[in-house]
């Protein structure tokens, strides 16, 4: 049985990064309305000092938790890389759900909660792999010590070309290897609209309804110059998107 407990990961880098803003709340907020959950913990390094982090004095735990430097000797150079550790760590010890803070959540993962471990496929048509944006898990689950050990390889040095190699592309392998251990959810569960240009537009100027949809992500790395770097309240009020129709209620 997989608990009821979120897990966000907030690592600031010693200089500049990006604030903790308005959607960030949103993402904790609806998964907080939305699951009802026991416990939200946000592991982080170095509190931010935004309206929006100080929001969440009442509804989060935070847990003073420093980047991880390195796996299996294997040195880890970028943030993201950290946190992707971080994560499957934080799973493995405690259980529950973990969701990246570009997030937002649509419906109750209630009927998921009665499997070992869950991840979503990434990618309608292209097989991109499984998303590690949103995974939940029961505690000391057996999928994530496989995964974990698969660190053993780890060789990415930030933007490259395995960038995604242990993230994305190496769980989908092992549940090919082991898929008594890991339930998959169809690429509109989680994932979608994927981080394309024009898909993104389905989030963020159109309104569209996606009904098989748990949360949706906000691919910030794409999205952040174009729609949420300067998204405001009255933004979200007033004009109807698919993603400011959700976010409005947890404001």
């Amino acid at each position: 049985m997989i608990p009821n407990i979120f897990h966000f990961v907030w690592f600031l880098p010693e200089s500049g990064g990006k604030p903790f803003s308005l959607f960030h709340y949103v993402a904790i907020k609806s998964a907080y309305e939305i699951n009802k959950p026991d416990k939200i913990y946000i592991y982080n390094n170095r509190p931010p000092d935004t309206e929006w982090w100080h929001k969440l004095n009442g509804i989060v735990e935070v847990v003073k938790t420093e980047p991880p430097e390195e796996i299996f000797g294997n040195k880890l150079y970028h943030l993201a890389h950290k946190a992707d550790v971080t994560r499957i760590k934080v799973l493995k010890e405690t259980g529950g759900i973990y969701m990246d803070l570009d997030t937002i959540c649509k419906k109750p993962f209630t009927p998921l909660l009665n499997y070992k471990f869950v991840m979503g496929k990434q990618g309608r048509f292209r097989k991109m792999g499984l998303g590690n944006s949103v995974m939940l898990s029961e505690k000391n689950a057996e999928f994530l010590s496989i995964w974990i050990e698969e660190y053993k390889t780890f060789r990415s040095k930030g933007h490259d070309k395995y960038w995604g190699e242990h993230s994305i592309q190496r769980p989908e392998k092992l549940s090919k290897k082991n898929p008594e251990l890991i339930h998959i959810e169809p690429y509109d569960s989680f994932q979608y609209p994927i981080y394309y240009s024009f898909c993104l537009k389905k989030l963020f100027v159109k309104n569209l309804d996606f009904k098989n949809a748990y949360c949706h992500h906000l691919w910030e790395n794409g999205s952040y110059e174009l729609y949420l770097k300067d998204l405001t309240v009255e933004e979200i009020k007033t004009k109807d998107t698919t993603y400011n129709k959700l976010a409005r209620k947890f404001l």
